[in-house]
């Protein structure tokens, strides 16, 4: 990873934690809505860092609701808990998606992924 900028070190109006306060989550971006399920960083990434590095390897939301806990666990800074605290939080997005009747995205790297277009 690149050098190290904590949370702390932000500006107050640029923490997730902030930002969703005063503009609403749906107005943050997709790694610090993913910082905020992380909560707390590591001594070689911020939440908001290491959200950046899952999305990258993943391949952004959709992706990450595809992965499991175990392909998680490859992305550095990515431990069994925190593993295991997305990979149940992209589960339950999964079964509301399925239960509110939209769409759930296909599997990166199926036939059917390569047909939709990626997030712009």
């Amino acid at each position: 990873m690149k050098t190290h900028r904590s949370i702390a070190d932000m500006a107050a109006t640029d923490r997730p934690r902030e930002k969703m306060a005063r503009v609403g989550i749906r107005r943050l971006r997709d790694a610090e809505v993913l910082a905020l399920v992380i909560g707390s960083g590591t001594r070689e990434a911020s939440s908001l860092e290491l959200s950046q590095l899952i999305l990258k390897k993943t391949g952004g939301p959709a992706g990450l609701l595809a992965v499991d806990a175990e392909a998680l666990r490859q992305v550095p800074g990515v431990g069994a808990a925190l593993a295991t605290r997305l990979a149940g939080a992209m589960e339950l997005a999964r079964r509301a998606s399925i239960r509110t009747g939209a769409a759930t995205p296909p599997a990166p790297g199926s036939a059917a992924s390569d047909a939709c277009p990626g997030p712009g």
